[in-house]
């Protein structure tokens, strides 16, 4: 089968009553003039919220035998075949995830998958936040950290219910959090579906990684007891396959408290940049721009999780130097 271009895929996640479905209507009514496809995940057998989705010509693909997060398997890798089959019939993949769900686990395939790519390109992860229920949510859950650690865009809903204040207050905590993403906000009869647009995960992916000035780490403690947000800064090359070895090593023990890595690294004797992402207790490489003459050869990296130790990631980082014999 020969391949043509891949089709842009958007994933929309969000704590329960995030206002997930209501955005997904907005957001269909927005592409009016393009043909989506849309994964609607439900948990449990009936698909409620499906029935509020909107979509003229019938595109909506349910996974009714459990959650997405939970079943990402044969059905949803059968799914995405079938949907690819139809190539010509649709422009863009839409999945909306549940409200418990993990988006890491459903990004997996488009991420760490080595055809999925060839077929499917994950554009952006948008992430909405309940402006009213946010921090209680951040408090008592780690889906919700989750979610937000994850995502690409946060977009705090339910606007039109708060204060500027309290916007302004939502804004730094969620910035706080995750450094990585953009911050916008809306309502239902006003959604900044321009700006989202204009966000693509991999595009931002070196501009939004934080600059470290004047010392190798810088560590961000979020009001909401345990969160952290570790940046790295280093000018030393990496060996790629010691540091590839080492934060598998790492996951495997220690994904349940590490939401999020992401980074841009200087690779010896290698002329383009490599990004580097976690995927739940996986890793995703994948190559970057060139390296060009006036820019200064540095990687840097953010991890965000709970109670991450700075010391201990930067020893773990020095060990993956190239060390040259």
């Amino acid at each position: 089968m020969s391949v043509t271009a891949a089709k842009p895929v958007t994933i929309i996640t969000g704590f329960l009553g995030a206002g997930k479905t209501t955005f997904l209507n907005g957001l269909i009514a927005y592409k009016n003039t393009e043909k989506l496809a849309v994964i609607e995940n439900e948990f449990g057998q009936e698909g409620i919220d499906g029935q509020l989705v909107i979509c003229a010509d019938d595109k909506l693909f349910e996974l009714s035998n459990g959650c997405l997060c939970c079943t990402l398997n044969e059905d949803f890798y059968s799914l995405l075949e079938v949907l690819w089959e139809g190539r010509e019939e649709f422009d863009e993949l839409i999945i909306e995830t549940t409200g418990i769900a993990n988006p890491a686990s459903v990004a997996a395939p488009f991420l760490t998958n080595a055809n999925v790519p060839y077929y499917y390109k994950l554009k952006r992860v948008i992430c909405l936040v309940d402006a009213r229920n946010i921090e209680q949510q951040l408090r008592e859950t780690d889906e919700a950290r989750n979610q937000i650690s994850f995502s690409d865009i946060l977009l705090i809903t339910k606007t039109d219910m708060i204060t500027t204040e309290q916007l302004a207050h939502i804004e730094k905590l969620l910035k706080g959090i995750n450094p990585l993403a953009t911050v916008l906000s809306g309502h239902r009869e006003c959604y900044p579906f321009t700006e989202i647009y204009q966000v693509s995960r991999n595009a931002i992916v070196e501009d939004k990684l934080p600059k470290v000035t004047n010392r190798i780490f810088t560590v961000q403690r979020h009001q909401h007891e345990d969160l952290v947000s570790l940046s790295f800064n280093f000018n030393e090359p990496f060996d790629l396959q010691l540091l590839s070895h080492r934060l598998t090593v790492f996951l495997n023990f220690q994904a349940k408290d590490v939401y999020r890595v992401k980074g841009i690294f200087n690779i010896h004797d290698q002329s383009q940049k490599i990004i580097i992402q976690s995927v739940m207790q996986d890793l995703a490489v994948a190559a970057g721009d060139t390296w060009t003459e006036d820019t200064e050869r540095n990687s840097r990296i953010v991890f965000i999780g709970k109670n991450l130790n700075p010391v201990g990631f930067e020893k773990m980082l020095r060990q993956c130097f190239y060390r040259h014999i």
